[in-house]
């Protein structure tokens, strides 16, 4: 089944979208993650100041969880997470923080020039579209998204994702 989020997400729809998908990643993870953006920051990703999520990670604060954090989790529970960026000044504050967060072993970077597509892939997921994963992308543009969750079209964007940027596919 695909569903059409389209710009019309307020800026508080989108954070919650990605909060979900990421607290389901964490409960039930992927085999491979592959997140792909031209421009990626070390955003807040998940709300935890009411410590509601304490059980994904005991190590948590009361604190909002930042994106590098979630993503380290993730390669800490065996998921390999595979990132496709720019070479951009912007993107090296966020890489440097996740690789001294993650398991290195479950993490693949690779950097593009040229590099124009952005979503996130999952056993479960497929989010794509026009936003990248800043906090402008995330809470201040308009932005056009697909979230497909059909077992079909992601097991062919994992072949896709797969050969242009590695990672895993069973």
């Amino acid at each position: 089944m695909t569903r059409y989020l389209h710009s019309r997400l307020t800026s508080r729809q989108l954070p919650d979208l990605l909060q979900t998908i990421l607290v389901a990643e964490l409960i039930a993870p992927s085999q491979c993650l592959w997140l792909v953006s031209p421009w990626i920051s070390d955003i807040p990703i998940i709300d935890n100041t009411a410590n509601t999520f304490l059980s994904l990670e005991p190590a948590w604060y009361r604190s909002k969880i930042r994106f590098s954090q979630v993503l380290a989790t993730l390669t800490q529970q065996g998921t390999t997470v595979c990132i496709a960026t720019r070479y951009d000044l912007h993107n090296n504050s966020f890489l440097e923080t996740l690789k001294a967060k993650a398991d290195s072993n479950y993490l693949n970077l690779h950097r593009a020039e040229e590099l124009h597509t952005k979503g996130i892939l999952s056993d479960s997921f497929f989010l794509s579209g026009s936003m990248n994963f800043t906090f402008n992308g995330i809470t201040v543009n308009q932005e056009m998204l697909s979230y497909e969750t059909d077992l079909a079209t992601i097991a062919e964007q994992k072949i896709n994702f797969r050969e242009r940027w590695g990672g895993v596919v069973l």
